[in-house]
C-alpha cells in the first residue's frame, strides 16, 4: 500500500523554493516545533528562525528559513517564509 502524502509549498517573496508530495513536515512554530502528516487539522501559526525537516520517499530534506507563516488545510502545507534555503 503507498504512503499518504501531502502538498508542500516552500515560497518566499523572491522563488519557491520546494513543491511537491511529501509525507512528513516538521516546521519551527512561534511556540515550538510543530509536525504535520497528511490529513492534520487546519492551522495557522507563525514561524520562527529555524529548520524545517521534510521526508519524503525515506530521505529526509532540510531548508532553513526565517520567519514568515505556515498554514495546513486539505493535506497541503503552505510555507510562506522570508527567506528560505535547503541545507
Amino acid at each position: 500500500m503507498a504512503e499518504k502524502t501531502q502538498r508542500l509549498d516552500i515560497v518566499t517573496p523572491e522563488r519557491k523554493v520546494f513543491s511537491d508530495d511529501v509525507r512528513f513536515v516538521v516546521v519551527p512554530g512561534a511556540a515550538g516545533e510543530l509536525g504535520f502528516l497528511p490529513d492534520h487539522a487546519p492551522l495557522c501559526s507563525a514561524l520562527k528562525d529555524g529548520t524545517v525537516r521534510v521526508q519524503q520517499d525515506g530521505k529526509e530534506f532540510k531548508f532553513t528559513v526565517s520567519g514568515g507563516f505556515v498554514e495546513v488545510k486539505n493535506s497541503r502545507v503552505v510555507i510562506l517564509a522570508d527567506s528560505a534555503e535547503q541545507v
